[in-house]
């Protein structure tokens, strides 16, 4: 398991990464009206739309991880070709699982 990606709800995706592209040099990865990927100082950031994605932290996980922690879990298969499944921690924050494949981004 590794850390994938933190993920922050955007008014803005555009004004967002553009906002860290001049503050902090980020890498922009993806960017559309609904979804920002950056990369910044080796971590990824998403700026999601709260309509469709809950403010969340992403880790990637490996078939082992999956089939002893996340049996019976529905992953969702995402417009870069990747799939995930969210969970909530004891205090309702939202965990995404992100299989690990090879993958666009």
């Amino acid at each position: 398991m590794k850390l994938d990606h933190v993920a922050f709800v955007s008014k803005d995706i555009k004004r967002s990464v553009e906002w860290y592209e001049k503050t902090f040099g980020a890498e922009r990865l993806y960017l559309d009206e609904t979804w920002g990927l950056i990369k910044v100082f080796d971590t990824k950031i998403a700026f999601v739309v709260s309509s469709q994605h809950p403010p969340h932290i992403c880790f990637e996980v490996g078939e082992e991880y999956i089939e002893k922690n996340l049996k019976g879990k529905k992953f969702k298969k995402h417009r870069d070709g990747t799939e995930s499944c969210y969970t909530t921690d004891c205090d309702g924050n939202f965990i995404e699982f992100l299989k690990c494949q090879n993958r666009i981004l």
